[in-house]
């Protein structure tokens, strides 16, 4: 199997123009206020191309105007028994919601109406369905109804504990050779690190070492899943038990914590 580090992305050429691809045309029927996907339209188009017509279940966690939803029901639906699933409140996240000075900037009393406006328009619109809830429920709820994916697009919340757990739950009911992928692992729209996906992402990466193939684009990761790769390798020493000398006694600690005063 191809390893995602190996594949090759589409470079930026005559086509694209301030990053937005001119080839546009067939999406013209779509109505998006926000062009974001437009931005990594041609890396999905060159790293999916081995999925086209193939019997997929897909679920995207964070759909907004359905800029992506609309692509993948036009390009990865075509095989007959194929089925999308979205997760989405509809009311944007926190930084759509601060709106950073914008009184309304993203019009969110009119983003549900938006997103089925334009879904409607796809062919295989009749194989998606729509929870609509916060996704760190309807996760659970698919992974107790013992739901699978093939592949699972994480752009729902971007704070970095809630993409750590859509990041984990998701990584349940992705099948093995399926792939994950996380939008904005580069994005900074808080100064701090909690309320950005990086440190959730890499964290995360971190944790499923030993079954994650990745490929990090400009502004997104893809992550494959593969059969565990890394033994573990039992520690024989027991002055190697523990992280950093004297971590195992209290007193002698030095991590930094805050008081639970």
């Amino acid at each position: 199997m191809t390893s995602i580090s190996e594949i090759h992305l589409a470079k930026p050429n005559s086509e694209l123009s301030n990053g937005i691809s001119s080839s546009t045309q067939h999406r013209s029927r779509f109505t998006f206020q926000q062009h974001w996907f437009e931005y990594v339209r041609l890396e999905w188009e060159e790293l999916t191309m081995s999925l086209r017509g193939k019997k997929l279940h897909i679920l995207e966690v964070g759909a907004f105007e359905g800029a992506s939803t609309t692509w993948i029901l036009d390009n990865l639906m075509s095989h007959p028994e194929s089925t999308m699933t979205v997760i989405d409140t509809f009311q944007g996240g926190m930084e759509h919601q601060d709106n950073f000075g914008h009184e309304d900037k993203y019009e969110l009393a009119s983003l549900e109406d938006r997103f089925r406006s334009n879904v409607s328009k796809c062919e295989h619109v009749q194989k998606l369905q729509i929870i609509k809830a916060k996704s760190d429920q309807a996760l659970l709820d698919l992974r107790r109804q013992s739901a699978m994916f093939d592949f699972i697009y994480i752009d729902a919340s971007h704070v970095a504990i809630d993409v750590l757990h859509d990041a984990v739950v998701s990584w349940r009911i992705l099948n093995v050779h399926g792939t994950m992928v996380f939008d904005d692992v580069s994005w900074k729209g808080y100064m701090e690190d909690c309320y950005n996906p990086r440190v959730a992402i890499i964290s995360f990466l971190q944790c499923a070492a030993q079954e994650v193939e990745s490929k990090e684009t400009e502004s997104q990761m893809w992550v494959r899943k593969v059969p565990i790769h890394i033994s573990a390798t039992p520690n024989h020493d027991p002055d190697l038990y523990y992280w950093g000398e004297g971590l195992c006694k209290k007193e002698e600690t030095t991590m930094t914590r805050h008081s639970f005063a």
